[in-house]
């Protein structure tokens, strides 16, 4: 007898045996039970999902004689003809090459005899899709009213191109994607039945090549067969045999390169890649799985029942969990943000490996940068509005728990846990607030990252301690400049500056020529969050630079708006505003006074307010007087 392929030999025969589409079987079964079949059926959904075979059992089962609860029994005359695809009575016509007109004319004249064994007359029409619409025309009235013993089962993978009169005349059946631990266990059961020697880990893999569908998972068990054996005693298939044949990563390659993206270790992330792309691993697949295992990370630590959501094994289940609720969440939503905004882009570029080393060290650098709103929360804080102890707290080092013991093939990298990086490839946390203020210290960068620095944080300013410079530990040998230590002082000290490759102490510049002016930044004296309408938020600073950035192409700013509206104290100084300033910036005035002509010179000479101005790429201007000074 000749060989048969495995998707063909392992066919589902009852509705028992179909996997994935439990809500489909029992539909079909109930309907054959209570006599309410219908006319015309329509499946639909991916590739190899079992439409075509739900199809076939079902016409196997309407014209079975020992049907017993809705099953075909497989041993009578009919139930064995349409499983040989003799049958007189089960007609199944390739859509794709019959979608003519004349097709359809030859089934409507054959509509009208009766079956010759069976009790219905069933046509099957796969990739029913392709049909014309001249095509579909010709059927519709019959397929509205056919006769009593015609029954129509439709498939079709792309049922948007099917005509929405045909749709409303058919029960519309979706088979969904087939999860991959049922496709592990269906492999499980061919292969025990077929004696093949196979690690689970490498059914996994496979199940993840298969994408959801399980006659790709049985051609792929099919070709790993004849690629390794496995029907010998000594013979086994393993995981490493499955991602050499088929190129994809493993789970321990995607944890290693996942890990690198979490630390801001992007040496170690090329060390991945380049171990990949020189073994001849597809990129493009690889980009994707490294997408779809970071938001794994993402689902686990955000849910409080992540099996309900992820596809994967009990131990990779725990160790999902174990990464993403020990690192931070938003940290991880901006890594898969990055990730995800390339993906097109990715799928379009010539040299893919280079795109791809430029993705993660883009994804990295976003990810791990000080963030806008720290920045808002600590001018807060300096300005007095915020009480110190709203201080947004200093990042965590990242940990990641170390991967447990596997049989999988060892990952080609030289690092097997992952460890936190030094501070040089990291975010430096900053000390948490004291009496003494906090020194601003910018982000190091590493050799191999972009040499564009992320923006720097923020310091505070105490309360009823007066400022002094606060000492740093010296940055690595690989950084390119000494980090300059800025601190706050009250406006009306003279400014200083302290750098630390300086040993020796420093005088602080005074400019004895300038008359003292009124503090522009005041400490409060009492409850500084009671000063609410003084807050600075984000929106302030994103509607101000909006303005800056589209004065000439908004036809809501002119230049005549500044007669009538009053100031408001935004970080950009804009010489017009909107005409329909919200109340909230409106009453950011009150009880305060604009600074004088002196005080803001002082204030644009600050190192701190310099940092603020070159982050946000303008003239950053946030200072005011309390009205009774």
């Amino acid at each position: 007898m000749a060989y048969q392929v495995l998707a063909r030999k392992w066919r589902p025969q009852t509705f028992a045996e179909v996997v994935g589409q439990e809500h489909i079987s029992r539909t079909l079964r109930n309907a054959i039970i209570q006599n309410r079949i219908g006319h015309a059926y329509l499946f639909v959904g991916s590739r190899g999902i079992g439409k075509t075979t739900t199809a076939r059992i079902f016409a196997k089962a309407l014209n079975c004689a020992n049907n017993i609860d809705g099953e075909p029994c497989c041993q009578c005359q009919s139930c064995r003809e349409v499983a040989a695809g003799t049958s007189m009575d089960v007609i199944e016509i390739d859509g794709a090459s019959h979608n003519k007109v004349e097709h359809i004319r030859d089934i409507r004249e054959n509509v009208q005899y009766t079956p010759v064994n069976g009790k219905y007359k069933i046509y099957i029409i796969d990739e029913v899709h392709m049909l014309t619409p001249q095509a579909w025309n010709a059927l519709l009235k019959t397929l509205e009213e056919p006769p009593e013993h015609v029954k129509f089962l439709f498939a079709t993978t792309e049922p948007h191109k099917v005509l929405p009169t045909i749709i409303s005349r058919c029960q519309r059946f979706d088979l969904k994607r087939i999860s991959v631990p049922l496709i592990v266990q269906r492999l499980r059961q061919i292969a025990d039945g077929e004696h093949i020697h196979v690690e689970d880990n490498a059914l996994a893999a496979i199940a993840r090549a298969a994408d959801g569908g399980m006659r790709d998972a049985q051609s792929i068990f099919d070709q790993m067969i004849a690629f390794c054996g496995g029907l010998a005693e000594g013979e086994l298939i393993t995981e490493k045999d499955v991602i050499d044949v088929f190129g994809l990563a493993s789970g321990i390659e995607l944890r290693e390169m996942a890990a690198a993206l979490f630390t801001n270790d992007i040496n170690r992330a090329m060390v991945v890649l380049q171990s990949l792309a020189d073994s001849g691993r597809d990129l493009e697949r690889l980009f994707g799985d490294l997408i779809n295992y970071v938001r794994n990370i993402m689902v686990a630590g955000i849910c409080d029942d992540p099996s309900k959501f992820l596809e994967v094994s009990d131990s990779e289940l725990a160790d999902l969990i174990g990464i993403g609720r020990s690192i931070d969440r938003q940290m991880v939503q901006r890594i898969l943000q990055g990730l995800v905004a390339q993906e097109w882009s990715f799928r379009a570029a010539v040299n893919k490996r280079i795109y791809f080393e430029t993705v993660l060290a883009r994804v990295m650098l976003d990810a791990h940068s000080v963030q806008l709103d720290d920045i808002i929360a600590r001018l807060n804080v300096l300005t007095g509005v915020l009480p110190p102890d709203q201080l947004p707290p200093p990042r965590p080092a990242i940990v990641i728990p170390p991967a447990a013991v596997s049989t999988a093939a060892a990952t080609p990298t030289s690092q097997p846990t992952v460890q936190p990086q030094v501070a040089a490839q990291q975010p430096v946390a900053a000390p948490q607030p004291v009496a003494a203020p906090q020194p601003i210290e910018p982000q190091p960068v590493a050799a191999s990252q972009p040499t564009e620095p992320p923006p720097a944080a923020v310091s505070t300013v105490a309360a009823t301690t007066p400022p002094q410079p606060v000492e740093v530990p010296q940055p690595v040998a690989d950084t390119p400049q000494p980090a300059l230590v800025y601190t706050a002082p009250d406006m009306q000290e003279p400014l200083t500056t302290s750098a630390p490759q300086d040993p020796a102490p420093q005088e602080p510049v005074t400019t004895p020529s300038q008359p003292a002016a009124p503090s522009a930044v005041e400490p409060p004296a009492a409850n500084p969050v009671d000063d609410e309408e003084a807050r600075l938020t984000t929106a302030n600073v994103l509607l101000s630079m909006s303005q800056q950035d589209n004065f000439e192409y908004n036809d809501d700013i002119t230049p005549e708006t500044d007669v009538s509206i009053p100031q408001t104290p935004f970080l950009a100084a804009t010489t017009s505003t909107r005409d329909n300033v919200s109340e909230e910036a409106e009453s950011l005035g009150k009880g305060l006074r604009e600074p004088t002509a002196e005080e803001l010179q002082k204030l644009r000479e600050h190192p701190f307010v310099k940092q603020v101005n070159d982050l946000f790429a303008t003239d950053v201007i946030f200072a005011r007087v309390k009205k009774n000074q």
